[in-house]
């Protein structure tokens, strides 16, 4: 035998000798769950009339909701009056003298999320109306409600 075919038998029965053994593995597996999530943009929004109690006309004032969705997930708006606990309707009330003037409200359609990154802005727009002549026999003053948005998932 040649000296390197020696070397190598002797290497490997050292090997086997000293109990080497061959190498062992482990796998860790990885997991993550994205969650349909929704968040407004902003805690609150203004909506202001300047009533003429002299006209009978309907008056409406818009007011713009940002909010962002994960992607794909399509929100789900619930609006109540303060003053009514219910949707489509409530009443501005004046604290001083009592008086109260009915509204209405709609809003839009929901638009599915495109994510929670920058410039991924939705809207959701409230239209709030009132018929001038419910403020025909009321006392000036400053007349108030507020309408609350819950935004799910």
């Amino acid at each position: 035998m040649k000296p390197s075919k020696k070397l190598a038998i002797a290497a490997c029965a050292a090997l086997l000798m000293s109990g080497a053994q061959a190498a062992d593995n482990h796998t860790i597996n990885i997991s993550a769950t994205v969650a349909d999530f929704c968040r407004f943009n902003a805690p609150s929004s203004n909506v202001n009339f300047t009533l003429d109690p002299s006209a009978a006309t309907t008056v409406t004032q818009g007011a713009t909701i940002l909010y962002r969705c994960t992607k794909g997930t399509t929100p789900v708006f619930g609006l109540a009056s303060a003053s009514t606990g219910s949707g489509a309707a409530g009443t501005l009330g004046d604290a001083v003298s009592g008086d109260t003037i009915a509204y209405t409200y709609v809003s839009s359609a929901p638009v599915d999320g495109t994510g929670l990154g920058a410039f991924q802005d939705k809207t959701l727009s409230v239209d709030v109306s009132v018929n001038q002549a419910n403020a025909a026999n009321v006392t000036p003053g400053t007349y108030t409600d507020t309408i609350a948005i819950t935004l799910n998932p």
